[in-house]
């Protein structure tokens, strides 16, 4: 008969230890892959590869098509408001320039969710600024738009309202309470260095209009709720007017005013993705001015879903209520210009400096 040799277990005292040692070796390491792989993704990989120009005006098509200037306070604000419209022109040919008045550097949500980091810096809202920068320029190539077609002035989000207010002249400049800087940072901005002022803001856009040549400007509405909409509204028409006066042939009869942010809650309404819903104007505003509704092709709803969606800080905080702007028709209000200038709306009764 053949003797088997017998092998004891090893005594508990020596195996439970090792085992919970094990455990927890393998728990950490699980957990340390998952914040990996969780800040990874939130690094949104794709904007690494993501080039933004240098703040140069690109030359105007000489083709004899629409030549479409957005100004925009913030990265985000042309897509949710204007996308269809973008991608429709330069499928046909025309000329799209975004020109953002800040880099959306002062967005507190997306700033703890990019960064995980529950305490705010100054650097840390500085990157943000670039990060938005990356999303504008992605989301303007899903609507066929080159990185040359966007301009970053790199003024103070959150800020632009005191500009026009309290800070116009460039030797009282504004300090942005995110960023801690008192002059464009960035190094994509079109003038880095410039003060944070009113007039700078001004000097820029009066710049860009008779560089650029636009055959109509999108301007946010006055009634907006967004104090830096309000400001880019003031700012945008008093551009106009600047470069009507100095250049009549330089400067654009066509204005439209594009509003984000409504008194009425909610709005757009019903929230949420609808592709074939129409966009209705507030009805706290309908009768107030003249508005038109450009009603948009299917692949062009769809484009501007893509492009808003590029917006990767802002869709996975708000995601729901931006989709909302993927609709059938996007809407404008009309802004009558003529020899005078432009019919004033000012938002608040404002003048530089008034406050």
């Amino acid at each position: 008969m053949r003797r088997v040799a017998h092998v004891s277990p090893l005594p508990r005292r020596v195996t439970r230890p090792f085992l919970a040692h094990r455990r927890l070796v393998l728990a950490l390491v699980a957990f340390a892959v998952l914040v990996g792989v969780t800040y990874t993704y939130l690094q949104a990989p794709i904007l690494w590869f993501v080039h933004v120009g240098h703040g140069a005006v690109p030359t105007p098509s000489e083709s004899g098509g629409e030549r479409l200037l957005i100004i925009a306070p913030h990265p985000d604000d042309d897509v949710l408001s204007l996308g269809g419209t973008m991608a429709v022109t330069a499928k046909s040919g025309g000329s799209i320039l975004v020109v953002y008045l800040t880099s959306g550097d002062a967005n507190r949500a997306g700033e703890r969710l990019i960064t995980m980091v529950p305490f705010l810096s100054a650097s840390a809202f500085r990157a943000l600024g670039g990060r938005r920068e990356k999303e504008a320029v992605l989301a303007l190539s899903r609507l066929g738009i080159s990185a040359e077609n966007a301009l970053f002035l790199n003024y103070p989000d959150q800020g632009l309202m005191d500009l026009v207010t309290a800070h116009w002249a460039s030797d009282t400049p504004y300090r942005s309470r995110y960023t801690a800087e008192e002059a464009t940072y960035s190094r994509t901005a079109y003038r880095r260095g410039a003060a944070y002022s009113g007039e700078n803001v001004l000097a820029d856009l009066v710049d860009i209009i008779g560089q650029y040549r636009p055959t109509k400007v999108f301007v946010p509405h006055p009634s907006d709720t967004h104090p830096d909409h309000g400001a880019g509204y003031f700012l945008g028409t008093l551009a106009v007017e600047t470069a009507l006066a100095r250049d009549p042939s330089a400067a654009p009869y066509e204005v439209r005013c594009y509003l984000t942010h409504s008194m009425e809650r909610p709005w757009p309404s019903p929230r949420g993705v609808g592709l074939q819903r129409e966009m209705e104007v507030p009805r706290t505003i309908l009768k107030l001015d003249s508005w038109e509704s450009t009603p948009l092709p299917p692949w062009s709803v769809r484009a501007k879903l893509a492009a808003i969606r590029s917006h990767f800080s802002q869709w996975w905080t708000s995601g729901r209520t931006l989709a909302t702007f993927a609709r059938a028709n996007e809407i404008c209000m009309v802004v009558r210009v003529d020899a005078t200038g432009i019919v004033p709306h000012w938002p608040f009764g404002l003048v530089p400096g008034s406050l």
